[in-house]
Formats: C-alpha cells, structure tokens, sequence
C-alpha cells in the first residue's frame, strides 16, 4: 500500500571579541527571484522552494512534516524537477512513501508521484501555495489561476509563506574559542553550533592543520553533539571548520592554538539550544 507523504550559498570570517565568529555570506543568486521561491509552512512543518543551477526548483524539508502516515524528516528533498510553465503554475514531482513491506515501515517510493504548484493570494493581498498532487504513474494535476484544480488524483494542500529564502545572516552559527600566540593548557575545545534561521546545519567538518580529524552529517546527529579525541600535545596548530546548511550555504572558519600540556584532550561541539518555528 502507498502512503502519500508530505512533502540545500561562501562567507567571510567575521571577528569578534574573545570569539571567531563565523557568518552567512550569498552564494549565487537568480537574477530574479521567483514567487515560488520562500520557506512554506506545510502540516506542521516548513519546506524550503529554493531555485538550482538549470533552472529548475526543488523543496527541501526544513522542519519534520507529517502527511499520511509517515513523516518526512528535515533535510529530505521532497519535491523535485519543478519547471515553471506558460500559465505562470509550476509542475514537477512529489516523494512519496511505499508501506508494502512485510515490517509496514516508511520505505522512500522510486516512483514518484506528478504535483502542481501556484502561488495565489488571498482577499487581505498576503500569498498562499497551493500544492495538488497524483499518485505515482497517474496524471498531471494542474491549477488554474484562480485556483481551481484539475486531473489530481489525490487533493491539494495550502501552505503559507512563512519567510524569504535565507541569504544574508550575520549571526554567530559557530563559535571557536580564542586563540593567541600565549601557551595554554587546553585540553578540550569546545565548538558552539547554532542553526541559522530556516536553514538548519546539515554537516559539520573539522581540520587540524589541514587533515581532517572529524566529519560529522545529519540534522539529528549534530544535535546530540561530537568529541574530537587527540588534540595535539604540544607546539602550534591549526582548527578549521566548514559548516554546510541544508541549501547548501558553506560556513567556514579556523583559529590557531598554541599548547603546553602533554596528553589527550577533547573537542566539544555542542548545540545551542533553538526553538524552530515552522
């Protein structure tokens, strides 16, 4: 049985007192931004329409939605291929879940299902998406531009514009101890992450002096935090750090540290705690 579900920019180190501070810098932009694009509330959660090198679109789920009967975690590309078309709606293509084994657990369809957007508003001017959907391998629905939708097999859904896709955040998303040319004894380093509003870390990399001792990826693990074991035992050395977003902004840093005291040490990263609105 098919259980339809629900439904990823390089940036300069900015310093700060006692603090590296690393921000958002903008990638590659569109030239015009589409109406499609922003970050959506949908069932609960939010996706993120973002536009792609070929001028394509695709969502990304930014906060765990629900649709069904199985969830669709963040960071999940749930809609795909959208193209906008002669009328001004998009068409592309929705993930769908297949449940048909034995175990009934959410498996991810191969086939997915055709789905209609338009962007419309309402009587107080504020602008909703409509979204309709089929199943795998039936028709396209299609959405007039008064909003009247057409050859969906299985409903639509209206989401709200919840907020412009993130570009420019100058905020500290991760933070690295002082260093300085003063011998310490550090035996831990601890590595503060804070998720950049709408577009949450994905992957956290860590070099010292340019060999990569940790790489840690997923929106869950990185909330239960990583220790970095075997900080160098002496002498100068290097802690760069590349933190990428689920639309694929590259946050990137470094400190240098000078040690004193022999033995291993730890490095922390904690997250900060966030409440997320979606």
């Amino acid at each position: 049985m098919r259980v339809h579900p629900i439904a990823r920019r390089s940036l300069r180190l900015a310093p700060a007192v006692l603090l590296v501070a690393l921000a958002f810098g903008v990638g590659a932009a569109a030239a015009e931004s589409s109406s499609i694009e922003g970050v959506w509330s949908f069932n609960g959660g939010t996706v993120a329409i973002s536009p792609l090198p070929d001028g394509t679109f695709q969502g990304v789920v930014e906060t765990e939605t629900q649709f069904g009967e199985c969830p669709h975690p963040a960071g999940q590309v749930m809609w795909t291929n959208i193209k906008e078309q002669p009328d001004g709606s998009f068409w592309g293509y929705h993930q769908w879940y297949d449940k048909s084994t034995s175990n009934g657990e959410c498996v991810e369809d191969a086939n997915l299902g055709p789905t209609a957007w338009r962007v419309l508003g309402n009587s107080s001017g504020a602008h909703y998406l409509e979204v309709c959907f089929s199943h795998p391998g039936t028709s396209q629905p299609k959405i007039a531009p008064d909003g009247t939708a057409s050859e969906d097999t299985f409903g639509c859904v209206n989401s709200n514009l919840i907020a412009p896709l993130p570009t420019v955040v100058s905020t500290n998303t991760v933070t690295l101890p002082p260093g300085g040319t003063q011998c310490t004894l550090q035996k831990s380093l601890t590595i503060k992450l804070n998720d950049p509003k709408y577009d949450r870390l994905v992957e956290v990399l860590v070099k010292i002096n340019g060999k990569k001792v940790l790489d840690v990826k997923g929106i869950k693990r990185l909330e239960k935090g990583v220790k970095l074991t075997k900080l160098p035992t002496s002498g100068t050395y290097k802690v760069s750090v590349v933190a990428s977003t689920i639309l694929k902004q590259h946050l990137t840093g470094s400190q240098t540290y000078k040690s004193c005291t022999k033995g291993s040490g730890k490095i922390k990263l904690h997250r900060k705690g966030k409440k997320h609105h979606g």
